[in-house]
């Protein structure tokens, strides 16, 4: 009889930690969308769990749209846009949505406005179907304070740390480096970013060509699979560290192109004259047929593509 009550308790703990795992797994279905506030102190985005009342695309952009055009009612937080900004309307196109502002949206300052536009991505981007977010002035693309186009912006846009120290966003406009259709020579991308100070600029770049290239007619010198070990500049030279899946996963390119992709790339932005590659900390290693690594790479733009041969 004792063994028959101990089978049976053991028996009700299981039932009840399966019971409180699936409650568990329901609430963190209900919460996996998120909206973002303004912390109190304007220094920081807030992050509130957010249910919506129905989870397809046009739904969502019109709840969210809305949500973010209402005053904060909270205490502990406040909405994105200050009073007197004024969101006129929005509109959807493939996987755009683009965001239409008053004349007072540009009177912000630099940090609020950061603020605003990195919590409005990041609340708009997590809808499915939705990957880029544009901003307009009463129905004209957006500009920066320098008369460049803001353009469409995606999640990645916006690097690391959602939330966390975000204010301290500045912008760079990257030469990435990628390869031409038939994967012989080298195609340069100019891409202007934003990026948290807090993130040495040499792993975004890194991180920008691991994604791959955004434009036409281009493809990948390296493989999305591969990770970043270590990014670091000492003395003048980019020392890049990635793992074994830089040598396993090649690109069908000329070897010698994501090599090179990389060196450029890094050598056009930062202020360096050499670039060493290592597989896992180890620079003993040839890549593909012959290049070795335990050499300092300098940058080499004989394989970029010319007009003849485009």
């Amino acid at each position: 009889m004792k063994k028959i009550r101990k089978i049976l308790a053991i028996f009700l703990v299981i039932c009840l930690s399966v019971l409180a795992g699936c409650q568990n797994q329901q609430e963190e279905e209900v919460t996996k969308y998120s909206m973002y506030y303004l912390a109190l102190s304007e220094t920081k985005l807030e992050t509130v769990p957010y249910e919506p009342s129905a989870e397809d695309t046009e739904t969502m952009i019109q709840e969210i749209y809305q949500k973010l055009s209402e005053p904060s009612d909270s205490e502990e937080y406040l909405s994105l846009l200050p009073d007197g900004v004024l969101m006129k309307n929005y509109s959807f196109e493939g996987q755009t949505v683009m965001l239409n502002f008053d004349e007072e949206y540009k009177k912000m300052n630099n940090a609020r406005e950061i603020l605003v536009r990195t919590g409005m991505v990041l609340a708009f981007t997590q809808i499915p179907g939705v990957s880029y977010v544009e901003f307009q002035e009463n129905g004209n693309p957006m500009t920066d304070s320098d008369g460049n186009e803001l353009g469409p912006m995606e999640r990645s846009s916006f690097v690391e740390n959602e939330g966390k120290n975000i204010n301290s966003y500045v912008f760079a406009d990257l030469n990435l480096y990628f390869a031409n259709e038939n994967g012989d020579h080298l195609v340069k991308e100019t891409r202007r970013i934003h990026y948290s100070s807090n993130v040495p600029l040499e792993r975004v770049i890194v991180e920008k060509l691991l994604e791959g290239p955004k434009a036409d007619g281009m493809l990948p010198t390296l493989s999305s699979n591969t990770r970043i070990l270590g990014v670091s500049i000492v003395e003048g030279i980019c020392y890049v560290n990635l793992d074994k899946s830089f040598l396993t996963e090649t690109m069908s390119v000329q070897q010698e192109l994501p090599i090179y992709s990389i060196v450029n790339s890094l050598t056009d932005a930062c202020k360096i004259h050499g670039v060493q590659i290592s597989v896992e900390g180890d620079t003993k290693v040839t890549f593909r047929e012959s290049m070795e690594l335990d050499k300092v790479y300098q940058a080499d733009y004989s394989y970029l593509e010319t007009e003849d041969e485009s």
